[in-house]
């Protein structure tokens, strides 16, 4: 209820009506609707609790001393820190921290094993708590962690990691863009690619042209934001930002983030709904992603709003704008969407990601991935699998890209043990139907096995308001 009530404030008293129109029309998709009184997101650095204290309304944390009191005032900000973030908290410098308070190296996998468990048993138990993201870089930590998630079957959260330390496990993920300091993200808007291309065709621009118009609606919602939070955060003291206050936030310094939707289909669109793989299709698409990279550095350049290129669960947006671009432009949309649109399970392929029509060699898929990932400042989730280099030569690749990059629906078969990106009923390398699927659902992936595509995604009930 009280998301419904703050995405109505939002509507009716933050953003003016131009702007939260192009919400509700599926032009693009703001995040951090139900939270307009919070940052999006933020990326806090461990080391800043070595210094901070705090103790207003009951919460009371001291300067820590001993690695047993940083472990207890970390417990009890990142419980806290669900009602002042809306979409997730990425935890930084947490093996630094415990190294200055005179943790050993022996001693370290074991407490940051404890610390994530705790942490996040702690957090399940409440109403509704926001992601996290745990980051780590020594290997022995990375076992320890992820190893006690597997035996507590903990899904509301992931490590990230540098792709050296990398090693096969659901719960890892390859992240070596983010923020190194504390970094409040105010915001994060998805761009609806698909229809940003039928809109360029219906009324005879270029996706140039509207991709300008789209990004200006954007940086005018972003400013609408910060200023409210400007305000909302100068009730001093024991106002409701106050911890965050506390913690650095600054709502005039900190950036918000452009994440794009559909970019698969977007070459759909131009190419006339053809699904060929050929390179004018590949071609195209990241020649317009880098468009848009250099739009949000343009952006960012003049001073206004910092902007990132980034990512954002899209779970909802990919829906949506699938369902409304059918609604407003059925002639074109009926002809790229992905899922079935007899019974309205029809979505957009998410981020970037690689295109999921049929199997790719996984020597282009990777070379494809990791082309569209490096333009990211802030990369998008993939999940990634180790490859056996008696099969593949790492020669192939660049020196940070020793892996295969999968999209967010992949496919395993259990009869040869081959995974692929996207969602299949038979295997393309043995033809066994001995497939399970597996989904990006709410609290980490999910086995669709015994069900389709369309199934799954009716019943992860997508709220598409």
């Amino acid at each position: 209820m009280s998301d419904i009530l703050k995405r109505q404030f939002a509507l009716s008293d933050i953003y003016p009506a131009h702007l939260h129109r192009m919400h509700l029309e599926g032009r693009f998709h703001v995040h951090g609707l139900s939270t307009p009184d919070r940052p999006w997101k933020v990326y806090l650095n461990a080391m800043d609790l070595l210094k901070f204290s705090y103790g207003v309304g009951g919460l009371v944390l001291e300067k820590p001393e001993t690695p047993a009191r940083f472990v207890g005032n970390f417990l009890k900000l990142n419980a806290v820190l669900s009602g002042f973030v809306g979409e997730g908290v990425h935890w930084a410098g947490i093996e630094d921290a415990l190294i200055a308070l005179g943790t050993t190296e022996i001693e370290l996998p074991g407490i940051c094993a404890g610390l994530i468990q705790s942490g996040m048993t702690a957090l399940s138990t409440t109403e509704k708590g926001t992601g996290r993201a745990f980051h780590f870089s020594r290997p022995g930590v990375i076992n320890a962690v992820v190893s006690r998630m597997l035996e507590e079957k903990i899904l509301n959260a992931f490590i990230t990691t540098e792709s050296n330390n990398w090693f096969p496990s659901p719960f890892l993920v390859m992240n070596n863009k983010i923020p190194r300091e504390t970094t409040y993200i105010l915001e994060s808007i998805s761009l609806n690619l698909p229809g940003l291309a039928i809109r360029s065709i219906v009324e005879d621009t270029t996706p140039e042209v509207e991709l300008k118009r789209l990004m200006h609606k954007a940086l005018a919602l972003f400013a609408r934001k910060r200023v409210f939070l400007e305000k909302v955060s100068a009730v001093r003291p024991g106002g409701p930002l106050d911890l965050l206050n506390h913690l650095g936030f600054n709502p005039s310094l900190s950036p918000c983030v452009i994440a794009v939707c559909g970019l698969n289909e977007w070459s759909r669109v131009l190419l006339d709904g053809d699904i060929d793989e050929g390179p004018d299709r590949f071609t195209r698409a990241d020649e317009f992603l880098s468009t848009i990279q250099k739009q949000v550095f343009e952006e960012s350049k003049q001073g206004k709003i910092k902007l990132f290129l980034g990512t954002a669960d899209q779970g909802e947006a990919a829906y949506r704008f699938a369902r409304l671009d059918l609604k407003i432009q059925p002639f074109y949309a009926s002809r790229i969407l992905n899922g079935e649109i007899r019974d309205g399970s029809v979505y957009y392929t998410k981020d970037a990601a690689l295109p999921s029509d049929k199997p790719l060699d996984i020597k282009k898929k990777a070379e494809i991935e990791g082309t569209f990932q490096r333009k990211f400042d802030l990369p998008f989730r993939t999940v990634v699998k180790c490859l056996d280099p008696d099969r593949l030569p790492a020669a192939h690749f660049s020196k940070t890209l020793q892996h295969l990059l999968l999209t967010q629906d992949f496919s395993i078969c259990y009869n040869c043990f081959t995974m692929e990106s996207g969602v299949y009923q038979t295997c393309p390398s043995c033809h066994s139907t001995e497939v399970a699927t597996y989904f990006s659902g709410k609290e980490g992936y999910e086995c669709a096995l015994g069900q389709t595509r369309t199934e799954g995604m009716e019943n992860s009930r997508f709220f598409f308001y």
